[in-house]
């Protein structure tokens, strides 16, 4: 049935490359096959060829360890260099997996209710870097609208989501309370969401055990952050690892405002960490799960297939935007680059708690259904 609906042999996805995006492609896919191959002549590489679930539960593993390390030994770099190299990306695979190829039903009425507050929340941003006010109990608000406007789009029974709107109520009335914490919040947890995301869609392609194992690894990473065992390494890292205007001492007055200064490189450490995953979730895992073929895919065929879901217009904006704020990095002062990159993209967390929302008021037994 699904291949009737869309044949392997003539998908959009498998159309030639334009020649100069082939040839930045051609060798990377080359050096994929040749470690494939090399992967391939043990046994454990040839299960992780034939199944996805091994696979991607090693893909993650392996993503785990590498950004415990980077976050130990270059933790600056890391939280200066990930929004600027893959933050566009990162955002582009959030519309596309949450709005363009939503896991549930949308329609007008759902990107209207998602959609207008977070663009009104992007406006405020925008008006108050450029010298108007700056209300968080504003932003809050509108957050909350935009989960309320997942909540009103599940299909569910009007009991669960008149729980699932009081729910969201009483979060918010606290958060208005506490408005600038309350934001601070939403900064670390939006990136331990998608990871619980990723788990909730890997559930049907791996064993309990398994998954287990991943959110326990993850969780034992951050208990290992926020145990004080590394407090040593990240003062010094604090003390001597200012990039200009950009380091340690600043990200703690941002991640955790208000905190001695131990506690805080603990959270912000824990907030690498968690952003390097995050971005890994939306660029590798969440698009290999979802992927129609359970084989490895090739970069020119994910590639291909990024063009047909945003279109050839909205490809090239996306491919220009990529290069634009690396560019611009290196062209003006890369901490303002961050943070410029930071403004244009506020509200995606908020979408990806909308979409939550619809997703915990929908269920599992539902989403089931569905599929």
């Amino acid at each position: 049935m699904v291949a009737r609906r869309e044949p392997i042999a003539v998908l959009p996805a498998e159309a030639p490359l334009w020649r100069p995006l082939a040839v930045l492609v051609r060798p990377l896919d080359h050096a994929r096959r040749w470690l494939w191959g090399v992967s391939a002549k043990t046994a454990f590489g040839r299960a992780c060829v034939r199944d996805r679930g091994l696979r991607l539960t090693t893909l993650a593993l392996a993503h785990m360890a590498v950004a415990v390390a980077l976050t130990l030994v270059a933790p600056v770099w890391l939280l200066l260099l990930g929004p600027i190299v893959l933050g566009v990306p990162h955002v582009a695979s959030d519309v596309r997996y949450l709005l363009i190829k939503p896991p549930l039903p949308l329609g007008r009425r759902g990107l209207v209710l998602l959609l207008g507050p977070l663009m009104a929340m992007t406006g405020h941003r925008v008006l108050a870097t450029l010298g108007g006010p700056y209300l968080p109990e504003l932003e809050v608000l509108l957050g909350a609208a935009a989960m309320i406007g997942g909540v009103a789009i599940a299909p569910a029974a009007r009991a669960k989501k008149a729980l699932a709107l009081a729910i969201i109520a009483s979060l918010t009335a606290l958060a208005l309370a506490y408005a600038h914490g309350a934001l601070v919040v939403v900064a670390h947890a939006h990136n331990l969401i998608a990871f619980g995301l990723w788990l909730w869609l890997f559930a049907s392609e791996t064993s309990r055990r398994m998954l287990v194992g991943l959110a326990l690894a993850y969780l034992g990473v951050l208990a290992l952050f926020m145990s004080g065992v590394c407090d040593g390494l990240l003062v010094e890292h604090a003390i001597a690892s200012d990039l200009g205007h950009f380091g340690l001492g600043e990200m703690a007055m941002t991640l955790a405002p208000g905190l001695d200064l131990e506690l805080a490189l603990r959270l912000v450490a824990t907030y690498a960490f968690a952003q390097a995953i995050h971005y890994v979730v939306w660029l590798r895992l969440i698009p290999q799960r979802l992927d129609e073929r359970t084989a490895p895919p090739t970069l020119r065929r994910s590639v291909g297939r990024v063009r047909r879901d945003f279109g050839r217009v909205g490809f090239w904006v996306l491919v220009a935007l990529t290069c634009m704020v690396p560019l611009g990095a290196l062209a003006f002062e890369a901490a303002e680059v961050r943070n410029l990159y930071l403004l244009a993209a506020i509200a995606h967390g908020w979408l990806e708690l909308g979409i939550i929302a619809a997703l915990l008021t929908r269920g599992r037994t539902r989403a089931a259904e569905d599929a």
